[in-house]
This record gives C-alpha cells, sequence and structure tokens, in this order.
C-alpha cells in the first residue's frame, strides 16, 4: 500500500477531521491562493479521503465558509486590540493600520473572506461574524463623520461614514497585497510601507 492510500484510510475524530481541513486550507490559501484550492487537494494533505470532508462540510464553499468565519474573528481580534477609548481620527488611523496588518499577516484567508463566488454568504454565522469583526471600525467611523453612535446610525440607515472609512482600509490593504505600491517605498519595501507610508496615508485621510 502506498503513502498515499495509507494516508487515505486515515480516520478523524469530527473535530480533529474540521480542525486537520481547515488547517490544509489554510496551506492552501497562503501557498496558491484562493485560485490554488480545490476540495481534493485539501483531503490529501490532511491525509483523508476525497470524500470524508463532504460529510463534515457539505461541499467545497461549506469548507472554504469555516475558514472565511475563522478569518472574521482574528479580524475582530486585530481590530479590537487597536480600538482605542476615544473615537477620534486618531482612532480611525489605528483601526485602519490594524486592518491592514490583518491582510498582511494573513493574506489567504483576508481575499477569501470577500469572495462572493467561494463562501455561502447566507451562512447566517458567516454574517454575524463580518458584523462582529467590523464593529470596532464602524462605532469610530460613525462618530468621526457623523457625530452619533454605531446604534443611531443603523436605525437610520446612515452607512456612509461606515462605507468610507471600510473602504479607504480595505483598498490600502488590497494594493499592498498586490504590491501596488511599491513604487512609492524603498529598501526593505515591507518595513518601509509599514513605517514610512502607511501612516502617511492614514494622516492624509484622517489628519488631527
Amino acid at each position: 500500500m502506498s503513502s498515499d492510500d495509507a494516508a487515505s484510510k486515515r480516520s478523524y475524530h469530527h473535530g480533529e477531521l474540521r480542525r486537520a481541513m481547515i488547517e490544509a486550507t489554510d496551506a492552501i490559501l497562503r501557498e496558491n491562493g484562493v485560485e490554488g484550492f480545490s476540495l481534493r487537494e485539501a483531503a490529501r494533505r490532511a491525509g483523508v479521503s476525497p470524500g470524508a470532508p463532504a460529510h463534515h462540510f457539505g461541499n467545497a464553499a461549506g469548507l472554504l465558509t469555516e475558514v472565511a468565519i475563522l478569518g472574521y474573528d482574528e479580524l475582530g481580534r486585530y481590530l479590537n486590540a487597536a480600538e482605542p477609548h476615544d473615537a477620534t481620527p486618531a482612532s480611525l488611523r489605528a483601526l485602519a493600520k490594524a486592518y491592514v496588518m490583518f491582510a498582511l499577516d494573513h493574506s489567504g484567508r483576508f481575499r477569501l473572506m470577500f469572495r462572493k463566488d467561494l463562501v455561502n454568504r447566507s451562512d447566517s454565522r458567516y454574517s454575524q461574524a463580518s458584523r462582529q469583526a467590523l464593529t470596532p471600525l464602524a462605532r469610530a467611523a460613525t462618530f468621526v463623520y457623523d457625530g452619533h453612535d454605531l446604534e443611531e446610525a443603523i436605525q437610520t440607515g446612515d452607512y456612509a461614514g461606515i462605507f468610507a472609512a471600510w473602504s479607504t482600509a480595505h483598498g490600502i490593504a488590497h494594493l499592498a497585497l498586490e504590491e501596488k505600491l511599491n513604487f512609492a517605498t524603498d529598501g526593505d519595501r515591507a518595513q518601509d510601507f509599514l513605517d514610512r507610508l502607511l501612516p502617511a496615508i492614514l494622516a492624509a485621510q484622517w489628519p488631527g
């Protein structure tokens, strides 16, 4: 029996298989991006038969949705750690920086989280995770742009400030990941971006 055949016979408890498949998917996303993902490859890396993941995740979208939810959970930790006690332009700069740092640290998950063709957005856990993760940014943006709290913005449907702040942070993150900002950096480009260019961009957007 080949090593691949032996691996395909490996059995996991439910929690172990879930963890193994998520770890395998993360590795594929890091190495090959979302375009390089397949359920068969994730199963191979986890050492299980191609049909085993379907029993737990349903299909590839089910597995990728689980990974995207974990991505939002991690993004929430980044933003919560950066959230100051006051809602000021400085707070938006700190939150936007944390958003960009998450994207750079977890590029595979970041790209996946916003792919409507790959994740199941009708999953209530996905919607809840995304809203919860972005709450610190939304709270600060609502106050800085509009001078009222997040609950009032939700009641009135006034999301302009939230989308302005989110678009800024997300746009910077995407440009950085695609190396579109390299022409404006010198030496150690990644470090120069973090130390000089990113703070300058955020200060230009939210001075004071």
